[in-house]
């Protein structure tokens, strides 16, 4: 079985190495758990199966630490074992920062800071572990090395294993994306077939049954739409003879959002309506002119995405926005009349709605050139910059509109990164049925041997389970043929996602305030439970 304090010593040697999202920690991270894998005695034997996965154009040099452990008979079967490594950042730990990543230190002061009276309950019953990474995700990675020195030793194993790391999943998951083109060709060039993903993440789910632990599958996603607004710029002092962009987007921000035209409904469960998450005109300075141009963007939770019937909707709300603009500018400009008793110069536009994809075409007829590699230049000096990548995309927009010959006021709809599919999980699929019947099972094991709770629920929630599957007979490419900077600032590997579908599941670990100062692990279920549910799910599976 798996030796809990070997558990535990990992565990406290991958929260040690700080790894937070969007900084070069998060290679120095890597080479760790690179070297973690590089003792067990499979690997010591066999240096060649741990394996750096490369994150491509990577501005921190990122990778992606892998191993593969070969069945002593030769098969196909493979189960892939994953997590990512990052960690938000400590700034709420105050003065404790730089003992957020000391387990015994952060859990020994912890109790200095402000914590309410769930969490101090914890802290003195003595069995919960403080620090950051503990919960989201360095536990995980500890289970998997540990799992992975196991079934090392099992010479009867029935399949392959492939332990693949990731990075930057707290920020755009670009360890994920990097990671599918690696699956898709490791299993071509190995002749594998993946039966199972385990994400060993901390299980999520709000209000949550007391004492009830969580067995997650299938995942809900997001999406964020954007429009970008042209208008026509006039002088301040004669408004009527343009039209203001930020009038638009304003009508565009009233109509979606917490427009619940835009809530799923699927098992039971009802997504979160829209929500805006910001607005801007793009004007550089100061002057007396309207803005020409404005744009806003959106959360759309999902969990049961049409992608042609949203973007249908998306353009629907686009031309009643801009139809809205057009009768408010005219019932101003009746009232300006009335008010000086004679009809004033009006700026008369027609409603325009286009779509990012029709937009990057028109521009690519203006362009003498490949404006594919023209794009992904622009994008990387806009990156030296080191904006957003929600703003490199704006700007991408903004850049096809001036390249276009159409100089209409129009309003473009687009998507722009991070885009996180939605996963339901497809019963049809013999896998998946096993996946899901040896949950079953594992919860009745868990119930009589340990006394434990268990029970399943359909979404884990946005995480890298998202690309594990795209849901069959729909035209995802009304996303990504409109997803703002694809390639050239958001490298979104949508033909290898389309190739990889494995069945997924969190078997979850306990962990309580993911992102907080308070975050902790539980001592009792992750460390005397949780590793023997893992290895009998695991065997129940391979029978």
């Amino acid at each position: 079985m798996i030796d809990k304090n070997k558990l535990y010593e990992d565990l406290e040697r991958l929260v040690a190495m700080p790894s937070i999202s969007g900084t070069d920690q998060e290679v120095t991270a890597a080479v760790k758990i690179e070297e973690m894998l590089k003792e067990l005695p499979y690997f010591r034997e066999n240096p060649d199966q741990v394996m750096r996965v490369e994150v491509k154009d990577d501005p921190y040099g990122r990778f992606l630490p892998a191993a593969y452990l070969k069945a002593p008979v030769e098969t196909a079967d493979t189960i892939i074992l994953t997590g990512h490594y990052d960690v938000v950042d400590v700034e709420e730990y105050g003065r404790m920062q730089d003992d957020a990543f000391d387990i015994k230190a952060i859990t020994a002061e912890i109790g200095e800071l402000p914590i309410d009276d769930s969490t101090r309950a914890d802290l003195e019953s003595g069995n919960w572990y403080f620090g950051r990474g503990t919960a989201d995700m360095k536990f995980g990675h500890a289970l998997c090395i540990e799992l992975l020195r196991y079934y090392s030793g099992q010479p009867d194993r029935k399949a392959n294993f492939l332990y693949v790391g990731v990075c930057g999943e707290e920020t755009n998951s670009e360890g994920m994306l990097a990671a599918l083109p690696f699956f898709n060709e490791f299993a071509a060039q190995n002749g594998l077939r993946y039966r199972l993903l385990l994400l060993t993440e901390c299980f999520m789910l709000d209000g949550a049954e007391e004492n009830v632990k969580y067995m997650q599958y299938g995942a809900s996603g997001k999406i964020m739409p954007m429009f970008f607004c042209a208008g026509a710029a006039t002088h301040g002092e004669e408004p009527l003879l343009g039209l203001d962009a930020s009038l638009m987007s304003a009508e565009v921000y009233r109509l979606m959002h917490l427009n619940t035209d835009f809530c799923q409904q699927n098992h039971g469960i009802t997504t979160a309506p829209p929500a805006g998450l910001k607005q801007q005109d793009m004007k550089q300075t100061y002057s007396l002119s309207t803005a020409l141009y404005a744009a806003s963007y959106y959360n759309i939770a999902t969990i049961s995405l049409d992608p042609a019937e949203t973007m249908a909707r998306l353009r629907e709300v686009a031309e009643e926005a801009f139809e809205n603009t057009i009768k408010l500018v005219e019932k101003r400009a009746a009232q300006m009349q009335k008010l000086t008793g004679k009809a004033p110069a009006v700026y008369r536009a027609e409603p325009c709605v286009k779509t990012y994809n029709e937009i990057y075409d028109a521009a690519a007829q203006k362009y003498d050139g490949d404006l594919a590699e023209y794009l992904r230049s622009y994008a990387a000096e806009l990156r030296k910059e080191n904006p957003e990548l929600q703003d490199i995309s704006v700007k991408l927009v903004k850049k096809l509109y001036e390249m276009a010959a159409d100089k209409r006021p129009m309003i473009i709809v687009s998507f722009i990164p991070p885009y996180y599919p939605d996963v339901n999980v497809d019963l049809k699929d013999g896998d998946t049925a096993k996946m899901l019947s040896c949950a079953d099972r594992i919860a009745d094991y868990a119930r009589e041997k340990y006394g434990e709770t268990l029970k399943k629920s359909e979404y884990y929630g946005i995480s890298d389970l998202c690309y594990t599957w795209l849901a069959e007979g729909m035209n995802f490419d009304d996303i990504f043929d409109n997803l703002a900077g694809l390639n050239s600032v958001y490298d979104f590997p949508s033909e290898e996602l389309k190739k990889f579908k494995v069945p997924g599941i969190v078997i979850g670990g306990y962990g309580k305030d993911l992102h907080k100062y308070t975050e902790r692990l539980e001592k009792h279920y992750n460390f005397e439970v949780l590793p023997d549910l893992y290895i009998k799910y695991i065997d129940m599976f391979l029978e």
